[in-house]
């Protein structure tokens, strides 16, 4: 007992050390790196005579139907979407569909953000890979809303369709589940 208190005076700075150390901890928590992506090399677009010999070919596994998601969009550089649930990516052609309704068959969405963006919100869905991001600031702005409005109707309860406004305007798509 007479050892504790001769040196009590150290539990002051033993305990300033390990909140040090907790705070430090709190903070690489947080850091997420960017994944390093290399994007496998794609055919740009389909003709619909290659599209309908491909339906005729085989039917559409998981990989299949991430490939027609990649092939009729483009994505931003760095965008990483090799993890994605497969229920995203017949999320993302829904929406897709719906740009198309909207914009015409010629437009074609950008994926902005899938599971590589380090500044999402710390619970984020794009950490889970149930989350996408598609431009939309370059759309006049009565399309935008029609966009939005008829995703959230197409993908239904299981989705939650956001359109985040600001200076980083995105159409936000996640998982409720």
């Amino acid at each position: 007992m007479q050892f504790f208190v001769k040196h009590l005076y150290l539990l002051a700075p033993i305990l300033a050390i390990l909140a040090l150390f907790g705070v430090y901890r709190l903070i690489k928590a947080n850091d997420r790196p960017i994944p390093h992506y290399e994007p496998k090399q794609v055919e740009d677009t389909w003709s619909a005579e290659e599209y309908m010999r491909h339906l005729n070919l085989k039917p559409f596994n998981q990989r299949e139907v991430h490939r027609l998601l990649l092939k009729r969009t483009r994505q931003k550089e760095g965008v990483y979407l090799e993890s994605l649930l497969p229920v995203m990516d017949t999320a993302g052609l829904e929406i897709i569909r719906c740009y198309h309704k909207v914009m015409g068959d010629d437009y074609v969405p950008v994926i902005t953000s899938g599971n590589d963006y380090p500044y999402h919100k710390k619970n984020s869905k794009h950490y889970k890979n149930a989350a996408m991001d598609f431009r939309i600031v370059d759309m006049p702005m009565d399309k935008r809303r029609q966009v939005v409005e008829m995703a959230q109707d197409k993908l239904g309860p299981r989705f939650k369709v956001l359109w985040e406004k600001g200076e980083m305007e995105h159409l936000h798509v996640e998982m409720t589940e």
